[in-house]
């Protein structure tokens, strides 16, 4: 009796697998391959060609009137604009949403991201707060709103608050595949429980750089031995054996830097570097 069933259906499997699939428009096409390009050359680091990518799908979806795709665009450049270190036009391009947006909550993470960015940690924790508001029980988002409120914490010099950001934040990734964010925490809590004067944030770095290096993402990686170089320097047992450990991490985070091309961290290195003189 199941043979009878279930052989029809293939059938109709087959003639839909048969059936050829329906085209895109020509524009259309071209606005989807552009921000695909965007994509993977903002996941290489290829952050000036991602730019221009991601400005070209959006100028694409603008002249097609799908505002969905023109405002995902937006979105990917902001993240690109962070990533070059330029917050200020990171935050006008956000500025250009209209209020209302169907990607409300993924306006508010980044507007808050790039609030921090720009040292405006209380006007970040407002908007972070709004957007904990949005974030319900099904949330996708929550661990990335926790290590971001946690960050927020610690700018206003909080750190048991942004210790329990973290933890929760972990708590939210246990049981989820993802490394990049699963990362972040464990970045997130080290700096606070260096805040804290705790010695255990050298073992939380540590978890951040393993799952940095695994991920081969070279400026994450100069940033964990950054922060590798700051906890061996402040919570060492002794001021020689200190300096000497963190003279060994802040060199490590600017060969990466310079190999990498990361300026910025390279310049933060060797100011690091000369403050303990070398």
């Amino acid at each position: 009796m199941g043979a009878k069933w279930y052989l029809p259906f293939l059938c109709v499997l087959a003639a839909c697998a048969s059936e050829p699939r329906p085209v895109d428009p020509p524009l259309l096409k071209a606005a989807l391959e552009a921000e695909s390009d965007g994509a993977k050359r903002y996941q290489r680091g290829d952050l000036a060609v991602a730019e221009r990518r991601f400005a070209e799908a959006m100028q694409r979806f603008a002249s097609i009137d799908d505002a969905a795709g023109s405002t995902r665009n937006r979105l990917h450049l902001v993240r690109v604009r962070l990533a070059q270190g330029r917050a200020a036009a990171a935050l006008d391009m956000l500025d250009g949403i209209p209020k209302g947006s169907a990607r409300e909550l993924d306006v508010l993470l980044l507007r808050g991201q790039v609030l921090l960015a720009l040292d405006r940690a209380a006007d970040a924790g407002q908007v972070l707060e709004l957007a904990a508001g949005r974030c319900g029980a099904e949330c996708t988002a929550a661990a990335s709103l926790e290590i971001l409120r946690g960050h927020a914490s610690l700018r206003r010099g909080d750190s048991n608050a942004a210790r329990a950001h973290a933890e929760r934040g972990l708590g939210l990734l246990r049981e989820r595949d993802e490394p990049l964010e699963t990362a972040n925490a464990w970045r997130l809590l080290a700096a606070a429980r260096l805040a804290g004067g705790d010695a255990s944030a050298l073992a939380a770095a540590q978890a951040a750089l393993d799952i940095d290096r695994r991920l081969a993402l070279p400026e994450k990686i100069a940033r964990d031995w950054l922060l590798i170089g700051d906890i061996r320097r402040r919570l060492a047992s002794t001021p020689a054996s200190g300096g000497n450990d963190a003279r060994l991490a802040y060199a490590r985070a600017l060969e990466i830097a310079e190999a990498a091309g990361l300026k910025e961290i390279s310049l933060i290195a060797s100011q690091a570097l000369q403050a303990i003189g070398m």
